[in-house]
């Protein structure tokens, strides 16, 4: 029996057909092919302008956000001035009130005859005394009251006269620009001691002022008495009964028991158009009919 020699040689013809044989066999694809690179690619881009476009988004709102809440803040200490300032409109102590000539010598003619409510919103546009050019369409708010200088050091001989012109303060709200900021903003000027004070920028960027008046239309018959009063068992209190203009009436003696003060806040300054409109409502003591003007 024969047996194979495992030492045998494999004949060289052989070996060469297989070597050609395994040559023909395709080999696998190494790397990526050009279009799967284009394919990726693409795809990068994609999520790439994706996230950028989200970031960018979220980036807006940021800045949108934290403009508005410092807008948000500026009207907060905007509102705490006006809120002071209406306070006191109209509070002269126990002295008697200027006349209506006295404060046309202060504020430039901005008081009618009619007028007896300290208050005014016709300060002449081109004021000397303000350096604010005001924005057209916006009027001024012109307050009067006394001075804290006499307030702290009036001695009771001195009640029911007249007040001098240096015991008359003020304040004047208006919405302009000035030679510094060429972009309107709404501005408080201060008047004390027969002295305008530079322009104070309240809040930036406002385009517009607007404001209403709260009438009390109580009568003194409807006023509890001194009587009813000191009595065991208090009054009732009084109904609300008012009147709301959008400009001063001069028919009411008093000045309005609350003004409204509206301003139009363009955010972005010039570079677009869009507004929000911020509303700041006052009290005023001496408008109300029952509370006396002497105290």
């Amino acid at each position: 029996m024969n047996t194979t020699d495992k030492n045998t040689k494999i004949d060289p013809i052989m070996k060469i057909v297989k070597i050609t044989n395994l040559k023909q066999i395709p080999r696998r694809q190494q790397g990526f092919s050009l279009v799967e690179l284009m394919v990726a690619s693409a795809i990068s881009i994609i999520v790439l302008l994706a996230a950028s476009s989200t970031f960018l988004t979220t980036y807006k709102l940021k800045e949108q956000v934290k403009t508005r809440i410092s807008y948000e803040q500026d009207v907060r200490n905007a509102a705490n001035v006006i809120r002071s300032d209406m306070r006191q409109l109209a509070d002269f102590s126990c002295m008697n009130p200027p006349s209506t000539s006295q404060l046309n010598s202060i504020f430039e003619n901005a008081f009618s005859v009619k007028n007896k409510q300290f208050l005014s919103t016709d300060l002449p546009t081109a004021s000397s005394s303000i350096a604010v050019k005001p924005v057209t369409g916006s009027k001024p708010l012109v307050l009067t009251y006394v001075s804290d200088k006499l307030v702290n050091s009036i001695l009771s001989s001195k009640c029911q006269t007249n007040i001098d012109d240096e015991d008359i303060s003020g304040a004047v709200y208006i919405v302009g620009t000035t030679n510094l900021d060429p972009d309107p903003g709404f501005y408080r000027i201060n008047y004390s001691n027969k002295t305008f004070s530079a322009p104070q920028l309240v809040v930036r960027n406002v385009t517009a002022v607007n404001y209403h008046f709260d009438y009390d239309n109580h009568t003194a018959n409807d006023c509890p008495s001194a009587a009813s009063a000191a009595g065991s068992k208090l009054p009732p209190p009084l109904k609300a009964n008012v009147t709301r203009t959008t400009n001063l009436n001069f028919k009411y003696e008093k000045p309005p028991v609350l003004i409204g003060v509206t301003l139009t806040v363009r955010p972005n300054g010039t570079n677009d158009n869009t507004t929000i409109n911020y509303e700041i409502n006052a009290s005023v003591r001496q408008g109300e009919v029952c509370v006396s003007s002497k105290i």
